[in-house]
């Protein structure tokens, strides 16, 4: 969708993505989603009868990299995808809201593109809207009365962690002394006894993939034995925490916005594509967000007979915006949700346990917000 010519050959989609640092592991299965959906639109007769291509920009997570590579993109693209992830939509997308600019930011909170709308769409809803009912079955599930939490200062995870407070104080349990997860931490014995000193029967991780396995791993050595009453974030649905975790991590509990057991044959394809790319792990929370919004913007091109004539630049910027914010019954890979005010209102979350890295889905709640 940049540097479109007047007779269009193919439609090209900038994704400015984080492909090197410590999270590339996540921009990689994001681009994975994103190339593939392009692939199986380019097999069926790509976008208005004209290829797709997703060009790979890495801003690696510097700021000054996004603000650099979305400048390129002022006068030639549709939309973007991204960016990812929450340092460099912070410091692009206001730049592309200035020049009218859709950004597809798919993997952020709601609370992170909010004062960008119109010109940004969420992939979820208000933070408050899901994560306190999923933290609440889950202590329902098991009977949880005093909870803790291990959270890392990054992102968005710290307004994650707020939420779950609040799903923790309405399932009638107590809110523990939150136990700070250092960014460069590689020893947790001291956070483990930390925790363990205020007697928690629950604890919730909202901290680094990485780091998870290695806290269960303290806990289990101090006597800890009530797996499902240990809870992982979305953002902890990694490689790593199974690579890393095996069978230490059997029986532990985890939410997330994918259900890999749903039965379709476009899902079904797609979890043997990434399995098979994955040395047979099952797709992770984001890996369909970038999936999904190469196929949204399919289809708001075909809807309102964008044609990516740069004369027609600035109109249709606004159409493929317009479209997309209040976009109704849109087909996922997964499900099927209707978009208000640019982002979600019926997309479901879900609550699994972990055995041998297979997820056995718990409780679903499909959160709503009136807001």
């Amino acid at each position: 969708m940049g540097d479109q010519k007047a007779a269009l050959d193919e439609w090209r989609i900038p994704f400015l993505n984080v492909l090197t640092g410590p999270i590339a592991s996540i921009g990689a299965y994001l681009q994975w989603g994103a190339e593939r959906a392009a692939e199986e639109i380019n097999a069926a007769g790509g976008i208005a009868g004209k290829p797709v291509r997703i060009v790979r920009i890495d801003t690696g997570m510097e700021s000054a990299n996004g603000i650099t590579e979305m400048s390129k993109l002022l006068d030639t693209a549709l939309a973007v995808m991204g960016p990812v992830p929450e340092p460099v939509i912070l410091a692009a997308v206001p730049l592309a809201a200035e020049e009218g600019i859709y950004s597809f930011t798919a993997t952020t909170s709601y609370e992170y593109v909010a004062d960008f709308y119109p010109w940004a769409i969420s992939w979820y809803p208000p933070t408050e809207d899901p994560l306190p009912p999923i933290v609440t079955g889950w202590l329902k599930h098991t009977g949880g009365k005093r909870v803790v939490q291990f959270v890392e200062n990054y992102s968005v995870w710290a307004g994650m962690a707020k939420a779950h407070e609040k799903g923790i104080r309405d399932a009638g349990a107590v809110v523990l002394n939150q136990v700070d997860v250092p960014a460069d931490a590689v020893s947790f014995g001291p956070l483990v006894v930390n925790a363990l000193s205020q007697n928690p029967d629950s604890i919730i991780f909202s901290c680094n993939a990485q780091k998870i396995p290695s806290i269960i791993a303290e806990l289990k050595t101090r006597g800890w034995n009530k797996m499902n009453s240990l809870l992982v974030f979305s953002s902890g649905d990694d490689a790593s925490l199974y690579t890393i975790g095996g069978s230490n991590i059997n029986g532990i509990m985890i939410y997330n916005h994918t259900d890999p057991n749903l039965s379709s044959p476009r899902w079904d394809a797609f979890r043997a594509a990434f399995k098979k790319e994955y040395n047979g792990i099952e797709p992770f929370s984001l890996s369909t967000n970038y999936y999904d919004a190469v196929y949204m913007i399919k289809r708001a091109i075909e809807s309102t007979g964008i044609t990516g004539d740069p004369k027609k630049l600035a109109a249709e910027r606004i159409l493929i915006r317009d479209y997309c914010n209040e976009i109704r019954d849109f087909e996922g890979v997964q499900f099927t949700w209707s978009n208000s005010r640019g982002y979600p209102r019926d997309k479901p979350v879900y609550l699994f346990e972990i055995q041998y890295g297979v997820k056995r889905k718990v409780l679903e709640i499909i959160p709503y917000s009136g807001k």
